[in-house]
């Protein structure tokens, strides 16, 4: 029970704060997501967001729980840095800051099962699901498995080449380094994730009337996602407004030039809908789209308002605390 409490509340770390720094990430890696915890905790967005968990006690005692238990302080997390190949529950993540190794350590050596190691200098900890490293008193790697912990902590070339998907996310221009941002290569994800055989990636070479029987949710995947390298979405805030990006990168001008038609036809066809659905109403009237394409790359940027955000979430919470109080 203990193990499966560590290895829970460890992947949930890695699914909910990562991190903002630029590291060197392995070939290997189809999906990227970082978190700059710090400037989040610096941005109106970020402080709006932590007062109102301060007001929900069961949150703050979730909080304090975690910290008591494990020695992990959410709210003194600086950042986080995960990614992997796109394999079903495979993943690495690096976690910076809030963490009271030495208790973590404690923690982690009371299970019998435990296989305690070396990888370098570094300690590590592996149970059947799950690997800890520790990287100084107050930062660890977590991983899905051993293998993948030994290849984070073993030090990286630094004269390597990037990997294509991280040269994409860089080749984006960005006003300011964004709060958050998270990259992918679906094609290879979709095709590990639902593990499609080679026979089933020849689609091309079928007649149409064999594609439409031979077709599953999969391979829809396949087909759609044949269409774009890789795709990146980012957010940031400005002093008005918090911001919204998702960006692709097409295999072809075509590819390209077709979807920057669907993005620049989005708002219109939000509009067609208009009166069916009142809630959508409300929130597009509220956002503003642009769209920029360059070469094989197309991206479109959502904004709305800091104001109207803070009313929906107030208005929400307001209806979560009715409801608790109706049901007593």
């Amino acid at each position: 029970m203990k193990k499966i409490l560590l290895t829970h509340c460890l992947l949930s770390l890695s699914a909910a704060w990562l991190s903002a720094e630029e590291n060197t990430f392995p070939d290997g890696a189809n999906w990227l997501i970082l978190f700059d915890v710090e400037a989040f905790h610096e941005s109106r967005m970020g402080k709006f967001i932590l007062g109102k968990m301060e007001e929900e006690p069961n949150i703050n005692q979730k909080i304090q729980g975690l910290k008591n238990a494990f020695g992990v302080d959410l709210l003194k997390i600086r950042e986080v840095s995960a990614f992997g190949s796109g394999e079903k529950d495979l993943g690495t993540a690096l976690i910076k800051g809030g963490v009271n190794s030495k208790q973590l350590e404690g923690f982690a050596s009371l299970n019998e099962k435990v296989e305690i190691d070396k990888v370098g200098n570094k300690k590590t900890y592996s149970f059947k699901k799950g690997s800890l490293g520790i990287l100084s008193g107050d930062s660890v790697a977590i991983a899905s498995n051993k293998k993948l912990l030994e290849e984070v902590l073993v030090p990286k070339d630094d004269n390597k080449k990037p990997a294509p998907l991280q040269i994409f996310v860089r080749s984006i221009k960005k006003d300011q380094p964004p709060i958050i941002w998270f990259a992918a290569n679906l094609l290879k994800i979709n095709r590990l994730q639902n593990k499609i055989k080679q026979d089933q990636l020849r689609i091309n070479e079928k007649k149409p009337e064999e594609i439409r029987k031979s077709l599953t949710p999969e391979m829809v995947g396949e087909v759609v996602f044949k269409k774009f390298k890789n795709m990146a979405m980012f957010m940031n805030e400005t002093e008005e407004h918090i911001s919204m990006q998702v960006y692709f990168q097409s295999a072809s001008h075509e590819a390209a030039e077709h979807l920057e038609n669907i993005f620049r036809s989005w708002p219109s066809l939000l509009a067609l809908a208009k009166g069916i659905n009142l809630e959508l109403d409300e929130v597009m009237s509220h956002v503003k789209f642009s769209v920029v394409r360059e070469k094989k790359s197309v991206g479109m940027t959502a904004l709305f308002s800091h104001s109207f955000f803070e009313t929906k979430v107030n208005e929400e919470l307001e209806k979560k605390k009715n409801a608790r109080e109706d049901s007593k």
